[in-house]
């Protein structure tokens, strides 16, 4: 009696194979039902009709704008370079003017005092800063309290590098267990 043939497949590899079978059905019943090129055409003109125009149009008006920009004495060009610019080409007024007060004394009596109250409060905030800057060097020449902002501000930024370095740990510690295990694995199934 001749010897039986046994072949033997990996239940792995029957497995996928199953699986495969209903996405290679799906792509050949595709391939041979799947409109042509003319009829694909027409369905999308007869349903997106409005989004092909607009489309086209602002593809004309790209190219008119490169064109445009490519032409030294355009106008678009011009408008670019006052962008480019960036507004200093020419002065500009970006508030409303009052024609009753512009050009007058109380018009320059209110300017004087708007320029005053801004720099007022420059110099209040710079005030604010001597301030702060002057506590914290009294505080650093009193000793005690100095030494403990001090350590206030080393252990804040040790426990920020801490943080930094256990992060650090966690990630490499990660990659070298996927690496090892796939080197020592290999891709391969247990038997």
């Amino acid at each position: 009696m001749p010897p039986k043939v046994r072949v033997k497949i990996p239940v792995h590899v029957f497995v996928y194979s199953l699986g495969f079978i209903p996405a290679a059905a799906y792509a050949y019943h595709w391939y041979k039902n799947a409109p042509t090129d003319d009829e694909f055409e027409k369905e999308l003109s007869k349903n997106y009709s409005q989004n092909i125009q607009s489309s086209r149009d602002k593809h004309i008006q790209m190219t008119q704008f490169l064109q445009n920009i490519k032409d030294p004495n355009s106008d678009q060009q011009q408008r670019m370079q006052e962008v480019l610019l960036g507004g200093r080409g020419q002065q500009k007024r970006l508030y409303a003017v009052d024609d009753a007060i512009y050009g007058t004394e109380e018009g320059a009596k209110l300017q004087k005092e708007a320029v005053e109250g801004s720099s007022g409060k420059i110099i209040k905030k710079k005030r604010k800063k001597r301030k702060i800057k002057g506590k914290e060097n009294d505080s650093d020449s009193s000793g005690e309290k100095g030494t403990t902002n001090q350590n206030n501000i080393t252990k804040t930024t040790d426990s920020n590098v801490r943080l930094k370095q256990s992060v650090a740990g966690v990630v490499i510690a990660g990659t070298l267990a996927a690496g090892v295990s796939m080197f020592l694995g290999g891709g391969k199934r247990s038997q």
